[in-house]
């Protein structure tokens, strides 16, 4: 698993270019899914949606991003990985703004479902290229990956925020953003490279979810569960519980990103003095000890202080198992990735509305209790069950 890794001193302009343009997409697909977080109090009180009602919304894109996520992997490997984000990106970008302009509650959820397929597409898609261009530089990059989608949510919080502030409709600040994004994807989705091994994986046409596969899902589930709410919900949170005004509240979940993009960018140098293991556990300590801040002292301040935690715990985990995935022999790496992508993003996207659902009995302090059984769970089995995924794969 620690297999040391070649640094190419002299990088072709090919692979450089690859790697600026999977940088940008981490960016566009960060930026708009920060946008529809940040906006969604806004859409919420537009529509006069209750918790359960938000949490109806939230499933439309879990149910978009179950039928997604399988069916790219298949297309990446049978198209490539390029030829797949030249058609997702740019669709994701241009159907953003949708859930946030729907007239009415029937509308939002048909259009909360299409953005959660394509989101979903979109992760098993960059994801995808991102370990490819890993590999065929040689050298670990999937944490600065990583920290570029969570910058994208930060650069998003803190936009909307001073829109809001100054003035401007959500509907506007939700168009502008997809134009721009839009703009982007197509700059840049030229520049990518496929996987070299995609031609030699097997095409049994079935989704591959053997051992070490599942153990990394169910790692990547668990931790993006925790991170979805903490997307979805903080804003929310900060507002109704930790009492912070309302434009101040979009920018709690600038205050998660900032502490993902912080620990991703140290993500590296981290796992390399300390190993995987030693950082699932202290990831799922930290994680656990920030969601216990908030729900023991609701006031913003904390709530910000334990966001910081919790996304600095949680900052790492996603890097060590999409990269886990992409390593593993017998398949290409959209194969591994989409395996590992579809069970990790599904806890992403059934997070939030799972939250809502027990806000709704238990207040939304009651339901972080659920989260926190998550983090201790991170914390105390992680470490075994990424051994245990890793086994077959240093057997070979």
């Amino acid at each position: 698993m620690n297999a040391t890794l070649v640094i190419d001193q002299k990088m072709p302009p090919e692979k450089s270019d690859a790697r600026w343009a999977t940088s940008a997409l981490f960016l566009v697909d960060g930026i708009g899914f920060g946008v529809w977080a940040a906006l969604l109090p806004s859409l919420q009180a537009r529509l006069h949606l209750t918790h359960g009602l938000t949490s109806i919304l939230l499933l439309g894109m879990v149910l978009g991003a179950f039928v997604a996520m399988p069916l790219t992997g298949k297309l990446i490997g049978r198209w490539g990985c390029p030829q797949v984000l030249r058609m997702v990106a740019p669709a994701y970008c241009a159907v953003l703004a949708l859930p946030i302009l729907s007239p009415s509650f029937m509308v939002a959820i048909l259009a909360a479902t299409l953005f959660g397929a394509l989101k979903g597409a979109l992760d098993v898609a960059v994801n995808s290229q991102a370990v490819a261009v890993e590999q065929a530089l040689a050298r670990p990059i999937m944490a600065t990956f990583q920290a570029l989608w969570s910058v994208g949510g930060l650069v998003a919080a803190v936009a909307v925020s001073v829109a809001l502030r100054g003035g401007f409709p959500p509907t506007a600040i939700a168009v502008a953003v997809s134009a721009v994004l839009l703009a982007l994807a197509a700059r840049t989705v030229s520049k990518l490279i496929d996987d070299p091994r995609r031609a030699m994986a097997p095409s049994s046409g079935k989704f591959p979810l053997e051992s070490p596969l599942l153990l990394l899902g169910l790692l990547a589930f668990f931790a993006l569960f925790i991170e979805g709410v903490m997307m979805d919900w903080s804003a929310i949170y900060a507002h109704e519980v930790g009492g912070a005004a309302s434009w101040l509240a979009p920018v709690a979940y600038g205050v998660f990103c900032c502490a993902m993009a912080t620990g991703r960018f140290l993500g590296d140098g981290i796992l390399t003095r300390n190993g995987a293991p030693r950082v699932l556990r202290r990831s799922g300590v930290a994680a656990g000890i920030g969601l216990c801040l908030m729900i023991a002292w609701p006031v913003w301040p904390v709530t910000f202080l334990g966001l910081t935690l919790a996304g600095m715990g949680l900052a790492n985990l996603v890097p060590i198992y999409l990269s886990a995935a992409g390593r593993l022999n017998g398949h290409g790496v959209g194969h591994g990735v989409a395996a590992v992508s579809t069970l990790g993003y599904l806890g992403f996207l059934a997070g939030p509305p799972t939250v809502g659902g027990l806000s709704a009995w238990f207040g939304l302090r009651g339901a972080l209790l659920f989260v926190v059984l998550f983090a201790v769970i991170l914390g105390i089995a992680g470490p075994g069950m990424l051994s245990a995924a890793n086994r077959p794969v240093e057997a070979k």
